[in-house]
């Protein structure tokens, strides 16, 4: 019986991983199908429930528990160490969340687009560390949207909430990503 290609590969994967952990080499960056593990397994509605902890600016809670749990099955299957996890935790918790509010930004009247190019974030850009969000990164944010025809003052509270907890999902996506290189 053959195999697909795909299945081959994946095994291969785990069989690389396996024997660089044990030879004690550092691990290669983690492929596109490692990183979507976390999204692939969770339960449907954690995104949302991210998005909605980021909002609130949450540290603990059901959904971040739910996120670690599927963050532990991935992480097993592919013989993450605790460093490697944690970062996988920040990656897949960012990663969620960001698709959540971007959408929400959409709809709030804001381009998510506009923001990552404002502050050179995302697939291929610069996407600097951000321990917090400054007001340089407010005022890149608000002369992009000047110059895109959106009116800041008409932006409401609830849109500005929303592009600062997609900043923060930004940031723990891509720190998350670098720390798995």
């Amino acid at each position: 019986m053959r195999r697909p290609f795909a299945e081959l590969l994946a095994r291969a994967t785990v069989v690389l991983a396996m024997v660089t952990a044990l030879a004690g080499l550092p691990a290669q960056a983690r492929s596109p199908e490692a990183l979507a593990c976390a999204v692939q397994r969770a339960p449907a509605g954690l995104d949302a429930r991210l998005a909605d902890a980021m909002l609130a600016q949450q540290s603990d809670g059901p959904a971040l528990r739910d996120l670690q749990n599927v963050v532990d099955r991935c992480g097993d299957d592919q013989f993450m160490d605790d460093a490697a996890r944690k970062a996988y935790f920040s990656y897949a918790m960012g990663r969620m969340a960001r698709d959540v509010l971007g959408d929400r930004l959409q709809a709030a009247g804001v381009p998510h687009a506009l923001i990552d190019d404002a502050l050179d974030i995302g697939p291929g850009k610069a996407n600097n560390p951000a321990e917090q969000i400054t007001q340089g990164d407010l005022r890149r944010i608000t002369i992009a949207m000047t110059d895109a025809g959106i009116n800041p003052a008409s932006v409401t509270p609830e849109a500005w909430a929303l592009i600062n907890a997609y900043i923060s999902a930004t940031a723990a996506m891509f720190d998350g990503q670098r720390k798995l290189e």
